[in-house]
């Protein structure tokens, strides 16, 4: 047995101990995700951050947290001197001073809408502040970046896995002797672990960082470098002709990249191997006049309708009789949500098993085919 494959033995041997320990902590008791789903960003992380950031909120702490929370991200801001809303204009939190303004948009499992974040920022500034006096945080969980590229030089990234993570940790040290609340925040703090992997990652990633500095295995580690981006390339390639063979069997769909691009494996390379125009491919079909149903790759897979006309009011009765739960504007993520970027979930990862692939294919082609189905009979029984 050669050197690296040595070390992935051992990689392996050590990540699988972790796994089991990450599983046992996800086992148990957590009130956030027994009354919530665990990634609802709008009811339960949003709604949960702003009660904490709100001087007048039911922790009767004042403006500790806030404070706490400007210390994490580094604003020399007064928190006295601001009033915290929550879906005011629409965004998600913002908090107010008289010469400054605070916008912080929470994206989990959701995309931006169409121009949000700039429609924000112009709202802010038609309320009265100037450009310099707004600062726009983007609270994703692993750092991801805005869509509105034109929009990414007024914005700052902030996590989940690192800035929420490190406030709730000093918001737990402030209260230590407050057992509801510091107990309440531990459960969070919990939640926030789990949806950014984190419950045994800090022993795992310690393990990991000493055995690559042993000997030679860190550029044993990094000439593989090359391959885990191709094995990256490969797995979703399958994915995607997996998918298209399946549709294609009732409905005849067809490549698009709003890029440009004409070919499916070149786009799925740059995907991976670019960092511009790299998004937003995937596969079409036309279901009506006008309009469009869409498979398509941001970081997660979704798709759904698209209408192509202004005078839509028709089609939009008919999609609205469907039996789905759309997530937002007649789209919706995949039955087990797809993070091609990340590529590090049980669900993406499960995809590289042939029969398992399967089973995620015939899930989602049969909820397109009941989609496109359920409209096409609609307008059977209209006309």
């Amino acid at each position: 047995m050669n050197t690296t494959e040595t070390l992935l033995d051992n990689l392996t041997l050590k990540y699988q101990k972790y796994q089991e320990l990450h599983q046992l902590s996800l086992n148990s008791f957590n009130i956030f995700s027994i009354l919530r789903k665990s990634n609802d960003e709008v009811n339960l992380h949003s709604k949960f951050i702003f009660e904490l950031l709100n001087p007048n909120g039911s922790h009767q702490q004042g403006n500790r947290f806030l404070k706490l929370f400007f210390e994490e991200l580094s604003l020399e801001e007064d928190a006295f001197t601001y009033e915290v809303f929550r879906e005011k204009f629409n965004i998600d939190i913002l908090l107010t001073a008289k010469k400054s303004a605070i916008i912080i948009e929470n994206k989990i499992d959701t995309e931006d809408h169409s121009n949000q974040l700039s429609r924000y920022y112009e709202e802010i500034k038609g309320q009265g502040y100037k450009e310099k006096e707004i600062k726009f945080f983007y609270l994703t969980l692993f750092d991801e970046v805005p869509n509105e590229s034109k929009m990414q030089k007024h914005v700052k990234n902030i996590t989940y896995k690192y800035e929420i993570r490190n406030w709730i940790e000093a918001c737990i040290k402030e209260v230590i002797k407050l057992p509801i609340l510091r107990d309440t925040l531990v459960q969070y703090l919990n939640l926030v672990n789990q949806l950014t992997e984190q419950s045994q990652e800090k022993g795992f990633t310690m393990e990991i960082k000493n055995m690559l500095l042993e000997k030679n295995n860190l550029e044993t580690i990094l000439s593989i470098e090359e391959a885990v981006i191709e094995a990256k390339i490969e797995v979703q390639l399958k994915f995607w002709q997996s998918l298209m063979e399946a549709l294609n069997r009732v409905y005849s769909f067809k490549f698009y990249a709003l890029n440009g691009e004409k070919n499916l494996k070149k786009s799925v390379n740059k995907y991976y191997k670019k960092r511009k125009n790299r998004k937003d491919f995937g596969f079409e079909y036309q279901v009506d006049d006008n309009l469009y149903f869409f498979i398509e790759l941001r970081s997660h897979i979704y798709y759904g309708f698209d209408f192509r006309t202004e005078d839509k009011r028709d089609q939009e009765e008919r999609v609205n009789t469907l039996w789905v739960d759309w997530e937002e504007n007649y789209w919706k993520y995949s039955p087990k949500p797809l993070n091609f970027e990340l590529f590090n979930t049980t669900n993406v990862l499960a995809l590289i098993d042939n029969n398992k692939q399967k089973k995620v294919i015939d899930e989602i082609s049969d909820e397109i085919f009941s989609l496109i189905h359920q409209y096409q009979n609609f307008n059977k029984e209209a006309s």
